[in-house]
């Protein structure tokens, strides 16, 4: 991650062992983490935004932190580190004007809201 300059959110799974998330120091692409109760136990899912939890009966848990990292084993085991250290929270504007669906949330901001706020800030302009 200190080689990377820019944007970026990454998912691997790694074969026979679990699945690996990551988002980038500046926090420009967003990362969710979402758990379901199943008979089993406990699922756990990743994902670039809110919705996709929503749509697959997860509830969202919380949003990666820039720099931060997220292991969750085939077990169950779970375990987030901050790898690199912030430098800023600059999201990207493009998730919440164009990329990201209406119902989403990300970072904790709707992006419905979101997009309704800058409609009256570009009309006040």
């Amino acid at each position: 991650m200190d080689m990377c300059k820019g944007g970026y959110a990454c998912f691997a799974m790694i074969s026979g062992y679990g699945i690996i998330g990551f988002r980038d120091p500046n926090g420009i692409r967003p990362i969710v983490y979402g758990t379901r109760a199943t008979a089993a136990g406990v699922d756990h899912m990743l994902c670039s935004e809110s919705v996709g939890l929503s749509a697959l009966g997860f509830t969202l848990v919380d949003d990666l932190c820039p720099g931060e990292c997220i292991l969750i084993t085939k077990k169950g085991g779970m375990t987030r580190r901050q790898v690199v250290a912030q430098t800023s929270m600059t999201p990207c504007i493009f998730e919440y004007v164009y990329f990201a669906r209406p119902d989403s949330i990300l970072d904790g901001i709707s992006v419905y809201q979101a997009r309704y706020a800058l409609k009256y800030v570009g009309n006040i302009l």
